[in-house]
């Protein structure tokens, strides 16, 4: 079992909440997250130092000229 942190950014409030749970595999941390996921907030799975999943808006463009 390997330890995972599950991040949900909140842009409308500018909070974000940081879950840290242990699971089999990448996939059962993916579905788990997703299930804990709203609507239109950015969501990272992270193993360690590695990011193995992300949604959400693009990085590279700032939040103002998404709209």
């Amino acid at each position: 079992m390997a330890l995972y942190e599950i991040r949900t950014l909140i842009t409308r409030h500018r909070t974000s909440l940081i879950s840290y749970a242990e699971f089999p595999n990448d996939l059962s941390a993916i579905l788990a997250a997703r299930h804990l996921m709203r609507r239109s907030e950015t969501m990272e799975v992270w193993r360690g130092h590695t990011l193995i999943y992300r949604i959400g808006p693009p990085l590279d463009r700032p939040a103002a000229a998404r709209k």
